[in-house]
């Protein structure tokens, strides 16, 4: 039996899906109610994770498809995310609050592959984004997978993210 690790787990009033349904051949748009990205459509983040090197690649990966929305922050510009590192003894590899931080649990993290380590970091900048949970084929599938690019339902899913910003 394999054991499925968990990405995220935020306090339920702060976690809302929109479910927008769509044809059987078309993408399934999932988002959440909330996102970290600010009014000229920029996500800003500072602070550091022992996982940098996943997290820039899942910065790369969302950048890849909408240049530019995810940003290191600077002195001129203000943080819009925090990101760090925190140890427990659970099931959840990353987590992403509305109030604005992406943690990444150490005691789930240092077990996994580079690959997955940087789903989870993808996986995490997508709810920051305002992406939820979607299917198995997904990077926002709500376990640990080894997708690291994305999937149609995706580029749907951050397309429609992308309008409500």
């Amino acid at each position: 039996m394999k054991k499925k690790i968990g990405i995220i787990v935020t306090a339920a009033s702060l976690v809302f899906m929109l479910v927008i349904p769509m044809s059987a051949s078309a993408a399934t748009v999932k988002t959440l109610s909330w996102n970290l990205v600010d009014s000229g459509k920029h996500m800003d983040w500072d602070g550091s994770t022992k996982y940098q090197t996943q997290f820039n690649a899942g910065v790369k990966t969302f950048n890849g498809y909408k240049s530019g929305v995810i940003r290191k922050d600077t002195a001129k510009v203000i943080q819009d995310v925090a990101i760090s590192d925190y140890s427990e003894k659970s099931s959840v590899a990353g987590v992403t609050s509305s109030r604005g931080t992406i943690k990444f649990n150490k005691y789930v993290m240092d077990t996994l592959t580079a690959t997955k380590k940087q789903n989870v970091a993808t996986h995490e900048l997508g709810h920051a984004l305002g992406l939820a949970h979607n299917t198995s084929s997904d990077v926002m599938y709500g376990y640990v997978s080894t997708k690291t690019s994305l999937s149609a339902n995706d580029k749907a899913s951050y397309a429609a993210a992308y309008k409500k910003y």
